[in-house]
């Protein structure tokens, strides 16, 4: 032997004692176990330069050859591989055990020294890393005692979620590369590096109480912090995809009201599912993330935004408004009324600024975009239907019972169903046209401009062309839809002196509540009481009521629900707000009372009106239809 290789082998330290690791069995709970055996201490294995490495461990005979003890040799290789690749997966902090499992067997498991290793999946409980009110921790002399010398074996514990139990399970064999015990889970092709990254983000992020930075984890260490992200996380990744987006809607709640983007609302947890899960074995949390923002996410996502792809900006489900308005061919003002309606499903919210933005749901959109096709609004409906606006409005709801205002302001426009106007124009098609009428006929326009009918026989003349009582005769050739239609003058004289109620001047209990807005039950108790009259034919149901005393009816009476909207509060709170001046809605006595408030536009509900509208004005509400000013105007010795 030459001096230098006798000189090499006088510098390796000698030990006395070298137990064999056992299969599973971890490194520095092996180092700590070596240590006891030759009475050292971690610090001096260091110390005396014996690592947990392959050249160390050969040098030290305490790596057994692959063909005597296989397992043990894979094992022990394979964890000093993960020592030198993955230093951040080894908690070097703290010692943490199963009291359970070191009772069977007197050696330190590997995947105890694992972070987020919080469970015994054997057992079923929570790991332990205090004795006492003592943290455990790498640098004692003994393995199976505490600093102060109590055995670790008899230490209690309580038992764990099984969640949480499976995914310690889950985290053991990756670190041991045994076969994936949840071959079913999204994550099966994570290794424990991306494992314990994938915990420590949903731990973190997907709680309500996650701060700016909070994969900035201080004591991770410790059982007392860890578990709380262990159990958060391991509830979503054992009902994935369903808790991560119940987690996911939570978070978007908590901003509700609020116009925050991606960024604002989920912070970095949003950048850190495309830069911290680079990898592609995070796929399916990309993909359950895009498929919450497709259905729940009710921002916007706008095209500069390079991590979502054209096909997840195609899909969302909520889109905003002003795309929605543009796409319906609608103002922003009508689209918030669709939505206020509950035509339309939407979410209104403010930025910082004070600005409004509102999303709504694209799926509704075609249909809504169908109904609105089915309208069309009160000027068109006048051009096709050759009548000027004035005569228009004041036939409209005697004419067309389902006319509504595009939005609840007495200032905007009304809207026709536009089937009702086409079907009107298509009676008297096959009629000749004629360009000299004579002296005894006339056109239903030149009645319009000459004749002084009421809007009721207006009204009554159509509907009877309609029923197919009066037919016009011929089409005026200088005239446009029904205003061409020509009868005979003695025909329309002999109606105009026989008009009376008919089925063509009359609605149907049902057809008054469409008309009126309210339920069929309150319908039935105004007409069962009188408020408004009736005409029975049979059965009660049968009954039938003239369109006048409808109108009258509205001119007379209004709707709790539209004082509320006019006080801003709810329809109960307006009632007792009424009740305060002693103004009560309708009633009966001694029968049951009307499920609707109803009041009487008498003069104590008038002056109340007249001075709640001088406020709404002067605080930039609307007035109530205007039938507060519509009262003084009709009781002007009352003011």
């Amino acid at each position: 032997m030459t001096q230098e290789k006798a000189l090499s082998v006088l510098d390796v330290p000698d030990l006395l004692v070298r137990p064999l690791s056992t299969v599973n069995e971890g490194p520095h709970g092996y180092f700590l176990r070596l240590a006891e055996a030759n009475l050292l201490s971690v610090y001096d294995l260091s110390r005396m330069g014996i690592h947990y490495e392959i050249g160390s461990l050969q040098r030290q005979r305490l790596l057994p050859s692959e063909t005597v003890d296989p397992a043990v040799h894979q094992h022990m290789v394979r964890m000093a591989g993960l020592l030198k690749d993955k230093q951040r997966i080894w908690n070097l902090r703290s010692s943490r055990f199963c009291p359970r499992c070191l009772e069977e067997s007197p050696s330190w498991r590997a995947a105890w020294e694992l972070y987020f290793f919080d469970a015994c999946p054997r057992h079923g409980n929570w790991l332990v890393d205090r004795c006492v009110h003592e943290p455990l921790n790498w640098s004692r002399s003994s393995l199976l005692h505490s600093t102060s010398g109590i055995d670790l074996r008899q230490l209690e514990t309580r038992e764990a979620p099984a969640c949480v139990c499976r995914l310690s399970a889950m985290l053991e064999r990756k670190l041991l590369g045994q076969e994936e015990v949840e071959p079913a889970s999204p994550f099966h092709a994570l290794d424990v590096d991306q494992t314990q990254r994938l915990i420590r983000y949903l731990g973190a992020y997907m709680g309500s109480r996650a701060g700016a930075r909070p994969m900035k984890l201080r004591c991770a260490n410790e059982l007392d912090v860890s578990w709380q992200l262990t159990s958060l996380a391991a509830e979503i990744i054992f009902d994935w995809p369903r808790v991560f987006h119940a987690a996911l809607s939570q978070l978007q709640t908590l901003s509700a009201g609020q116009k925050v983007g991606l960024m604002g609302m989920f912070r970095h947890a949003y950048t850190y599912i495309y830069k911290g899960f680079a990898e592609s074995n995070f796929a399916p949390v990309r993909e359950a993330f895009e498929s919450w923002l497709a259905e729940h996410w009710k921002g916007g996502l706008a095209r500069r935004n390079r991590r979502l792809n054209d096909e997840l900006l195609q899909s969302v489900r909520w889109v905003p408004g002003n795309v929605a308005a543009a796409e319906l061919g609608v103002s922003a003002a009508r689209l918030k009324f669709l939505v206020k309606e509950g035509m339309l499903d939407g979410q209104e919210s403010v930025s910082s600024t004070g600005r409004s933005f509102m999303v709504v749901r694209r799926d509704q959109l075609f249909e809504i975009k169908a109904r609105l096709a089915d309208e069309m609004p009160m000027k068109e409906a006048a051009g096709l239907l050759g009548m000027s606006r004035d005569r228009t409005r004041q036939v409209l709801r005697l004419m067309f019972p389902f006319a509504r205002r595009i939005n609840d302001k007495i200032y905007m426009p009304w809207c026709v169903p536009r089937g009702e106007i086409e079907a009107l124009l298509k009676l008297g098609d096959e009629l000749p046209v004629c360009s000299d009428l004579g002296e005894d006929r006339v056109s239903l326009g030149h009645l319009f401009k000459y004749w002084c009918w009421s809007s009721a026989e207006v009204v009554l003349l159509i509907q009877s062309v309609r029923s197919g009582t009066l037919l016009p005769v011929s089409l005026a050739a200088d005239a446009v839809g029904i205003s061409r239609w020509v009868f005979e003058a003695s025909d329309l004289k002999a109606f105009q002196e026989n008009c009376g109620v008919s089925q063509a001047d009359s609605l149907s209990v049902p057809e008054m509540a469409q008309m009126l807005g309210i339920k069929q039950e309150v319908a039935y108790w105004l007409v069962r009481h009188e408020f408004i009259r009736s005409e029975k034919a049979g059965r009660f149901s049968n009954a039938r009521v003239r369109r006048e005393d409808i109108e009258g009816f509205r001119a007379q009476h209004v709707f709790g629900r539209d004082i509320a909207a006019l006080l801003g509060v709810s329809p109960k709170k307006s009632v007792l707000l009424l009740a305060e001046r002693e103004i009560h809605p309708l009633g009966v006595e001694g029968t049951e009372a009307c499920r609707q408030a109803i009041y009487r536009l008498d003069q104590p509900l008038g002056d109340f009106l007249t001075e709640t509208s001088k406020i709404s004005s002067s605080s930039g509400f609307g007035s109530l239809d205007g039938r507060a000013e519509e009262f003084c105007l009709r009781n002007p010795s009352k003011q």
